[in-house]
């Protein structure tokens, strides 16, 4: 197991994406604490790790809030003395942001304050804030790898409005940690997927009509983030690696 006696924190862990990437990190050995919002999704998704022979605990936090994501850190530090790895997952796409009448993404013009304020809190505020509390114990400890999720629709053009500014950030943001952290052996990468089978990607396409769109998985995704954990060159920091089919 590659990542064993590892210490992992993965945000959003409560479904999808999130709780892939927290199994299979598991399975690599690591203790992962669970991050999201909802205690009973996480609760499944600590029993799911458990009942396949790993390690995991979980913390109920609204990782938009500063302070929680402060109460979080020392959580963690407090049980386990050390941070290790941390996959930036949590997100999402906010039914409210689209147009349940026209069935197409809201316009960027049609966008309130409110609504702007609130997907980019959810999609970038978060791995921002993360990545402000969680490097400085990874630059005391000289170690730390993290994988942000960001997604084709911050790599190209989309009618996705804030959602894809926001992913687009992540990249951003993924590049610039790398380059500051570089130095104290820290890595920092970033997966982009496509379409992918969650919770959230299902009641979307149920507004947008588009039940029967095709979707990747979950689990692949999760394969990416270990790869980038686990087999990844030492030199490969700053990299995001595009999870969609471009032809």
């Amino acid at each position: 197991m590659k990542l064993e006696r590892k210490i992992a924190i993965v945000t959003g862990a409560g479904k999808g994406i999130g709780r892939e990437a927290a199994l299979a990190i598991a399975a690599e050995g690591a203790t992962v604490v669970c991050v999201a919002r909802t205690q009973a999704d996480l609760d499944e998704t600590v029993t799911m790790i458990e009942n396949n022979g790993g390690s995991a605990t979980s913390l109920s936090r609204d990782l938009t809030d500063a302070a929680q994501v402060d109460s979080m850190v020392a959580s963690i530090l407090d049980q386990f003395g050390r941070i290790d790895i941390l996959v930036n997952n949590a997100g999402g796409y906010p039914s409210e942001i689209y147009d349940k009448v026209g069935k197409q993404a809201i316009k960027l013009w049609d966008w309130s304050e409110e609504q702007w304020d609130q997907i980019i809190k959810t999609n970038l505020k978060i791995p921002f804030l993360c990545f402000n509390k969680i490097l400085p114990v990874m630059i005391r400890q000289k170690s730390g790898d993290i994988v942000s999720v960001s997604s084709r629709m911050g790599r190209i053009a989309s009618q996705m409005g804030g959602y894809a500014v926001a992913k687009s950030g992540v990249i951003t943001l993924t590049k610039t940690a790398a380059i500051q952290a570089k130095e104290y052996g820290i890595k920092v990468n970033a997966v982009a997927p496509g379409m992918v089978d969650t919770p959230g990607q299902r009641v979307y396409n149920h507004y947008v009509g588009q039940d029967d769109a095709i979707m990747d998985s979950a689990t692949d995704v999760a394969k990416g983030i270990i790869y980038l954990l686990c087999d990844s060159p030492k030199v490969m920091t700053g990299q995001v690696i595009d999870m969609f089919t471009t032809l």
